[in-house]
């Protein structure tokens, strides 16, 4: 792998090009480039030939200040609507005395984007979560390494969408002539560069908000356990700053950034904004307690959402660490009191600072460079994603080698089924008495967890009947895998 590798950020508020590589002391950003998108909604590419030329345009600034070539450039995916689900996946070894090592785990996981779904639709990330043999159950990737047995299984997390949104991105890089390499989900880039290692291992919740959506990623035991897309953002805070002040959008965008504040306690009273132009023309006014009253509510209702998302995870009560925010909408004042309050967690306002080296260009250190700076890091040293090489994967003789390997580590494969292992009666026995007794671990704990959310439910239910109805069951009812 060289040293050296390059990210692009297909953002809905900035399109962003970063260069790093890779030093004993970490990963160093040497170019970054951003401009604002166009041609992007939501995180999917609208207008190909827009965002063409911006990404055109980015690369020529990069190849100024970075002479050396790339061979390739890792991207984020992001969207509307993301999916996922779980797919164990049991599997006889041929050599059951050989040794489990890193290559075979790496086919079983690169087998998973070929998981048959709907009709355009595709895998973006298959993520481990468990491994097990016949003698041990639900242990980790470090410690299933070097260990042997006859049967595998591997409890996969799939997240996955429509197709169109990865060929849309790779036929943009391959027209520029740019190999397309790994395909990364933005909020598991920005978890990377934004989260500590200690969060990662005990619980966290990444929180980022966008411009056009707002992506959350809940990562345990360094493992991402959930992705979840929000499809609200800045951008909506600023339509309702735009239709309660009869204001045009920049206005209420400027408005927005240099006087929106997240609690209406900290509100003047009687101050109002009048916003002039350079003729010294008023183009409109707006009193600044309506103005924060506006962007509490549509923060408020982003943050429920978010608290929705972590509940229906099942990781509300094993994120230790709290939640993380990050994005644009983080720079807002007040934004860690209000999110405090209704996340019910511990909150931090993040930006990729302490996870890239000290040398690295100033722009790197950005809240808006988190998912960019993200994406290179997984490029270099990956640690949450598990994505493969889209180039690697177009080329026939790749894909060809990875069938042969394939063959000659396995017998048979099983997936989504529960292909009983060849074991003696009394090995049999004692695994099914084991996951009986988990089985029923489990189920307590999720009944646990179900009287704790009807407790939380009945209660937010009459905090409604004073503030109205809420639209989250609205905004997740056309997308329960979420």
């Amino acid at each position: 792998m060289s040293r050296y590798a390059a990210a692009l950020d297909f953002g809905s508020s900035k399109i962003a090009l970063a260069v790093g590589e890779k030093t004993d002391s970490g990963v160093r950003i040497v170019s970054y480039h951003d401009v604002p998108s166009a041609g992007i909604e939501s995180g999917e590419i609208v207008n190909d030939f827009k965002v063409e030329e911006v990404v055109r345009g980015l690369v020529d600034q990069a190849k100024a200040d970075f002479p050396e070539e790339i061979e390739s450039i890792t991207f984020g995916l992001s969207g509307r609507v993301l999916h996922s689900k779980n797919v164990p996946i049991q599997l006889t070894r041929r050599d059951p005395s050989s040794y489990i090592m890193e290559e075979e785990v790496r086919q079983i996981t690169r087998a998973r984007y070929k998981t048959a779904l709907e009709d355009g639709e595709i895998v973006f990330e298959a993520v481990p979560q468990k491994y097990s043999t016949e003698d041990r159950i639900g242990i980790t990737y470090d410690e299933i390494i070097g260990m042997v047995g006859g049967q595998l299984e591997v409890d996969f997390k799939l997240f996955y969408g429509r197709k169109s949104l990865l060929d849309r991105r790779t036929g943009i890089l391959r027209k520029l002539d740019l190999k397309p390499g790994k395909a990364i989900l933005n909020a598991i880039a920005s978890a990377r560069a934004v989260l500590s290692r200690p969060e990662m291992e005990n619980g966290v919740a990444l929180v980022d908000i966008g411009k056009g959506s707002t992506e959350v990623a809940i990562v345990k035991d360094n493992i991402v356990r959930h992705v979840a897309i929000i499809p609200f953002g800045g951008e909506s805070v600023t339509g309702d700053i735009k239709n309660v002040a009869n204001i045009t959008r920049d206005w209420a965008e400027m408005v927005k950034l240099r006087h929106g504040r997240c609690c209406e306690e900290y509100a003047v009273e009687n101050k109002k904004l009048v916003l002039k132009s350079e003729n010294e023309t008023v183009e409109g006014e707006l009193e600044m307690s309506l103005l924060i009253r506006t962007v509490e509510a549509r923060l408020s209702e982003i943050l429920d959402a978010v608290r929705y998302v972590i509940e229906q995870s099942g990781y509300a009560r094993r994120i230790s660490s709290g939640v993380v925010i990050t994005g644009g909408v983080s720079h807002h004042e007040d934004l860690l009191q209000l999110a405090s309050s209704l996340l019910g967690q511990k909150v931090r306002l993040a930006a990729p600072q302490g996870s890239i080296d000290n040398g690295s260009v100033e722009e790197a250190y950005d809240v808006y460079a988190s998912t960019v700076v993200g994406l290179l890091l997984e490029a270099l040293d990956p640690m949450l994603s598990h994505a493969i090489d889209q180039e690697a994967e177009a080329k026939p003789a790749q894909q060809e080698e990875a069938r042969r390997i394939q063959e000659t580590l396995f017998e048979e494969e099983k997936v989504d089924q529960a292909a009983e292992p060849v074991l003696s009666n009394r090995e049999l026995r004692e695994r099914r008495k084991e996951e009986e007794r988990r089985a029923k671990e489990e189920r307590k704990r999720l009944e646990k967890e179900r009287k704790a959310a009807e407790e939380e439910r009945k209660r937010k239910e009459k905090e409604k009947e004073k503030k109205g109805p809420s639209f989250i069951d609205m905004l997740f009812s056309d997308n329960n895998n979420a």
